[in-house]
């Protein structure tokens, strides 16, 4: 991953009886000097249903927790690559965290592919 990341990944997959809804991801991405916790929910056929950042510890570039920038992730699949830049805008003032965020969500959906097809 081209983005500095600790701990462990964290997986909660949701089911509806037997049938997989799908996966929960927890992640820490680092955003210019201070981490960010982030979720990023993807559906059972691949596609990002939602990113929420759960903790942004840096003093600016706090407009990631808006929703018209997170929704800009809605959709996206790991088969169909997606660009920070190109398509997902950058905030000034908020660069690094905006690309680290980006990288990130492209790395879970790439490990989601990855355990996905090991099942």
């Amino acid at each position: 991953a081209p983005v500095r990341q600790r701990g462990e990944i964290r997986r909660i997959d949701a089911f509806a009886g037997s049938k997989l809804l799908g996966t929960l991801y927890v992640d820490d991405v680092i955003g210019k000097v201070e981490w960010i916790t982030y979720t990023l929910a993807i559906g059972a056929d691949g596609t990002v249903r939602a990113l929420d950042i759960l903790d942004y510890r840096e003093t600016h570039g706090f407009e990631v927790r808006t929703p018209s920038w997170r929704k800009q992730f809605a959709g996206r699949r790991a088969d169909t690559p997606f660009h920070f830049g190109d398509d997902i805008k950058n905030i000034s003032g908020a660069t690094l965290s905006c690309a680290h965020l980006t990288a990130g969500v492209q790395r879970l959906l790439a490990l989601h592919g990855q355990l996905v097809g090991a099942r």
